[in-house]
């Protein structure tokens, strides 16, 4: 077999090291076995799980090489205009995927708009083939939008800030020791509050009281957004503007507020840490940002990741948990998941994928990440009863991890 180089190339990384290494071996362009590159990049994992993550890395190299970019010899004469009537119309090249294409927020995002401040009136998408000196053919949008001002636009940040000045801060003395053990994740996907209020989800809170109780937990993990809010905004709209069942915004929010609040102090007597992460759905991204933004000034001692980002990732000792809502990139989400937390991924020895949105539950193993759609006890809306998403079983589900391991599964 032709010589291979073992050592680290300049200029790169250790990740890119150990990519190239796993991926030349699943190419056969070196003779060491497993066990050897694991003793070579002095790694802490099993040959197997090694190999399945070589051939993830194999598809994320090819994917990325065969990824949609702008390079400095496409010309494209791109062009912005203010008209009389405030409206203005944008034309650049975009990469994009079909489904992204059909996105107001993401055309408006990626032309440069506040999605806040602009509204779109008309859009228009064509396929771009353009032949790249480094890539070859590829296929990328010419897009051209109009969009004009909102009437009712409003600087949401000001307003959470402002409201949460009159919040009063609770804090809670924790009695830890080093007897706490255990991660508890409580992911409650898809709650719709305002479709179902606080007595609905009152056997769902007092089974979540029952397990927090159960242990003196190292941490617990809150999971929160995900649609939690079956409104965003109070004319029964969803964040995208889809028109949809209207509900009592200020109700839904209080009971919301009351469900967690409670839940959250009993956490802290309970474990030694306790983390929030905001995780965004379609139906209220304004406002569910706004309720963890309140929880966060009611709760200053615990740790919470409120940015907008459409995939999040949280390490616990062997334990790697992303989460996004999965209405947008379904198909690519393992893919996407890998090439964000590649380093994450790869020292973890569990490592998982919580989605929701479609209020059903599945599950799949690729490449050992485990990816998982979650289901919900939210009654079922009008919009999901007319699209035919019935009959899935009423739970939610919690989690219990280990040093290493996922222990339990609890449906509550």
């Amino acid at each position: 077999m032709t010589s291979y180089n073992f050592d680290k190339l300049q200029n790169e990384n250790n990740f890119e090291y150990k990519v190239r290494l796993c991926v030349a071996k699943l190419n056969k362009e070196h003779d060491y076995d497993w066990s050897e590159l694991i003793n070579l990049l002095r790694l802490n994992c099993s040959p197997d799980h090694l190999r399945k993550l070589s051939y993830a890395y194999k598809e994320m190299l090819e994917e990325q090489e065969s990824k949609d970019f702008i390079d400095s010899d496409i010309k494209y004469k791109e062009t912005t205009e203010i008209l009389n009537d405030g409206t203005q119309k944008s034309d650049k090249l975009v990469t994009m995927s079909a489904e992204q294409s059909k996105d107001v927020n993401y055309l408006l995002s990626a032309h440069g708009f506040d999605v806040n401040a602009w509204e779109l009136v008309s859009a228009r998408n064509n396929i771009w083939n353009t032949n790249s000196k480094t890539q070859g053919v590829q296929t990328l949008y010419s897009s051209k939008i109009t969009v004009k001002p909102k009437k009712d636009a409003f600087d949401f940040e000001k307003i959470v800030e402002n409201a949460i000045k009159n919040v009063k801060p609770i804090h809670i003395n924790q009695n830890y020791t080093n007897d706490n053990q255990g991660l508890l994740e409580i992911p409650l996907f898809d709650m719709h509050f305002g479709i179902a209020d606080l007595d609905y989800y009152s056997p769902t809170y007092e089974k979540i009281v029952k397990r927090i109780n159960s242990n003196k937990w190292d941490t617990i993990l809150f999971i929160i957004g995900q649609d939690l809010i079956h409104n965003d905004g109070f004319r029964g709209k969803t964040t995208s503007g889809t028109i949809i069942e209207s509900v009592n915004i200020e109700n839904a929010f209080n009971d919301a507020l009351n469900f967690y609040i409670n839940l959250i102090e009993l956490a802290l007597k309970q474990s030694k840490n306790v983390e929030v992460i905001f995780s965004s759905g379609n139906h209220d991204e304004t406002i569910g940002y706004g309720f963890v933004r309140t929880l966060k000034a009611t709760f200053p001692q615990i740790k919470f990741d409120h940015e907008l980002k459409t995939r999040k990732g949280f390490t616990w000792n062997k334990v790697f948990i992303a989460t996004t809502h999965g209405d947008k990139g379904h198909a690519r989400m393992v893919r996407n998941v890998m090439d964000e937390f590649r380093n994450e991924i790869l020292y973890a020895k569990v490592a998982e994928i919580h989605s929701g949105h479609l209020h059903s539950e599945k599950s799949k193993d690729e490449f050992g990440i485990v990816s998982r759609t979650l289901g919900t006890g939210a009654k079922t809306d009008d919009w999901h009863y007319e699209q035919g998403f019935v009959g899935s079983m009423k739970r939610f589900q919690l989690f219990e991890y280990s040093y290493d391991s996922l222990d339990a599964m609890y449906y509550v």
